[in-house]
């Protein structure tokens, strides 16, 4: 089925009929929604009030975003772009897409520092598309922060969003496995949500993350789940300052594992924190 009309409203039903068996009907009509909003200016209560018409190339123009949908590529990457924390994020296939998660452990770093003037030292390890440094920076003017990842692509992406929120970040270049981070001043806080999705766990997953996400940025193998989490905390050691504060995002059925690690390596006021879905979804804990 198309529309037999021009007005944008009765695009819905023909984005139900194509993406039904891809997504529910309250994700398909957030779908239909974000296109509206990034494509045409409209929210859903323009929509509603104004009754807008369509051109036919506006018209063909959702023809071939259901096309896209319908393979499974994300709204976000046909849109190239997304909103996290209240801020805009380009995003393509070099960085995952910020998720609400995600949102949740800068709301826990933000509610662990009391004066938000203070000039602290901060760094985002894997840093994908930017989006913990940069929402950090636009509360805390007078930190200093890095983003560090070890694809070039990656932070080729950040720098988009550094340019998009007019921030200053310092992008590092480095692989976490293998530097020491020797050239960067200590820290008072390190964040990190690192690669934490077992390879196991690909059979389970949806097709739009496994052909559009960057595995390098997902994965880690079964043998060793806590691989980063393990070099971060033996950096973290050598690179916080005292009492300075490690935040990491992790995988649900590991957090009393990765708060383990915290405390075998020094690390006091380790806490688990559920995500909204009441899943473990952070650990952060302070150097002795």
């Amino acid at each position: 089925m198309f529309v037999k009309s021009n007005q944008l409203i009765e695009l819905l039903p023909y984005y139900k009929d194509k993406l039904n068996a891809i997504y529910p009907d309250s994700e398909i009509e957030n779908i239909f929604y974000m296109v509206c909003d990034y494509k045409h200016g409209f929210s859903k209560v323009d929509i509603k009030i104004t009754n807008p018409q369509l051109s036919e190339s506006e018209l063909l123009l959702h023809r071939q975003i259901v096309k896209r949908l319908e393979t499974g590529e994300p709204i976000q990457h046909i849109i190239g772009e997304v909103e996290f924390y209240g801020f805009p994020f380009h995003v393509d296939t070099n960085v995952l897409i910020p998720r609400p998660e995600t949102e949740e452990l800068v709301d826990l770093i933000l509610s662990q520092i009391k004066d938000k003037s203070k000039a602290l030292n901060i760094i985002d390890i894997g840093t994908g598309s930017g989006c913990i440094p940069i929402c950090l920076k636009k509360h805390l003017p007078n930190a200093k922060i890095y983003g560090l990842d070890v694809s070039q692509t990656a932070l080729e992406v950040a720098q988009k969003n550094v340019q998009l929120n007019n921030v200053d970040i310092t992008l590092v270049s480095q692989n976490i496995l293998t530097t020491n981070l020797s050239d960067l001043p200590q820290f008072d806080i390190i964040v990190s949500n690192p690669p934490y999705v077992l390879k196991s766990d690909k059979q389970k997953m949806n097709k739009n993350v496994l052909n559009f996400d960057p595995h390098l940025a997902l994965f880690v193998d079964d043998s060793d789940p806590l691989l980063f989490y393990k070099r971060i905390v033996k950096l973290a050691v050598n690179k916080l300052k005292h009492k300075g504060i490690l935040f990491f995002e992790i995988h649900e059925n590991y957090g009393i594992e990765t708060q383990e690690l915290l405390q075998k390596n020094g690390f006091i006021k380790t806490v688990i924190v559920k995500d909204m879905q009441g899943k473990d979804r952070m650990v952060w804990g302070k150097l002795k």
